[in-house]
């Protein structure tokens, strides 16, 4: 398996400040990997309602459907984090985030994953195309 590589602060156009808790540390004294996806899901569902994307009841909702996450170095309570979002890929209903959590002022990744989104029918929970307005907004993240 090859491992990933950190991804750099400057790939990133959207950075999202978030906050650690004192229930995000765990035994080992430094953030549960746990944390790192919620804090991917914060981020970017924070994004999504900033940017009024998927908010209306004529739009579809977005379920996650795959999410993996690579640390690259440990995270400590009293680090500042931001989280950058960007987009890998987006297809008709689907969106692929690679979101990258930064530590303080370091230029590459504590860690990174992979987010997928689905677009769904909220009453059908069937796939959905993305609407074109919402695409529009979504392109502005493309890495």
């Amino acid at each position: 398996m090859t491992r990933a590589n950190p991804a750099f602060r400057n790939a990133y156009s959207e950075l999202i400040p978030l906050s650690l808790r004192w229930n995000d540390v765990d035994k080992y004294d430094h953030v549960n990997n746990t944390i790192h996806f919620q804090l991917f899901d914060t981020a970017i569902n924070n994004w999504l309602i900033n940017n009024n994307l998927f908010q209306t009841a004529a739009e579809p909702i977005c379920l996650v459907v795959h999410q993996s996450c690579d640390y690259f170095s440990e995270v400590r309570l009293n680090d500042r984090i931001l989280i950058g979002i960007g987009i890998k890929r987006i297809g008709s209903s689907s969106i692929v985030y690679a979101p990258a959590l930064f530590v303080n002022d370091e230029p590459v990744s504590a860690a990174q994953g992979e987010y997928v989104h689905v677009a769904v029918d909220r009453k059908t929970r069937r796939p959905f195309q993305i609407p074109e307005r919402s695409l529009d907004v979504l392109r502005t993240l493309q890495l």
